[in-house]
Order: structure tokens, then sequence, then C-alpha cells
């Protein structure tokens, strides 16, 4: 993994899925019209300001600081990590280790900016970058078949 790569995979997982983004519009919107037509117009346009302003403060300054520190922490996000796909699942191994990740484990993934999250449960994923797959198209089908649509 690169440190760019693992700062896309954070900012994709830190993003929300996109009933959360809707989530969001909604009330941002709610309070821009309490803004609008009462007379709490800064409750209403400072709490949408503030919102937007809050949302992509983490998106693009907190989440990327982080997955930076992360990156320079944990030396194996650097090290060399092979990834066999099998009918049961992924076997990861690296010079720590080996890891068998069966299908019915994984329960949602994404895919974003060339970066392939693979979640096991609502928080922890296991991250895989396209540029690694020899097949990209055939993963993809197996993420489909196996665990179902993309959540992204």
């Amino acid at each position: 993994m690169t440190e760019s790569e693992v700062v896309n995979a954070m900012k994709l997982n830190g993003r929300g899925s996109n009933k959360t983004l809707v989530a969001l519009v909604i009330v941002g919107l709610v309070l821009a019209l309490v803004g609008t037509f009462t007379e709490h117009k800064a409750l209403g346009f400072g709490g949408a300001v503030g919102g937007l302003i809050g949302y992509f403060s983490v998106l693009f300054l907190l989440i990327p600081f982080n997955a930076k520190k992360q990156f320079r922490q944990n030396r194996a996000l650097r090290a060399e990590i092979t990834m066999l796909l099998l009918e049961q699942g992924i076997n990861f191994k690296s010079e720590s280790g080996e890891s068998n990740l069966q299908w019915s484990d994984i329960h949602k993934w994404k895919y974003g900016k060339g970066i392939y999250l693979l979640y096991i449960t609502s928080n922890m994923f296991h991250m895989v970058p396209s540029r690694a797959l020899s097949n990209e198209a055939e993963f993809s089908k197996l993420l489909g078949e196996y665990i179902g649509p993309r959540k992204a």
C-alpha cells in the first residue's frame, strides 16, 4: 500500500454511505429553510454552514492527517502483501503472516479512487488497491456474486 492509497481508503470510509450523505443534505436544507423563513436566521444558516465546514474539515483535513500518521506507524501497511482469490474467499500473505478472509465474512464493500474496501464489520475493513489486481473485472464480479452490489 502507498500512503495516498491509505488516505484514499480512509476518506472513502469516512465520507459515509449514500444514505448518510442524503440525510446530511436534508438536515442542511432544513437548517437553510429555518434560516430563510423564521426569525432564527443565525441558527439556521449558522448550523448549515457550520455543518458543511465541519464535514469537509474532517474529510479533507483530519482523516488525511490521521491516515498518514497510521501509515507511518504501521509497518504492515507498507509491507508487500500478496492476495490470492479462492472459491472460499481471499488469502492474504505478507512477511508478518497469512490470513484467509471468507466471502461470508465480508458484509459489504465499497470502491473509489482505485481502492476497494472489504468490510468485515461496520467500521473494520481490508484495503485492496485496484493496481494490485491482475483482473479487476473478475474481482468485481466475485464481490457482486458473493457479497452483493457495492454500497458506495
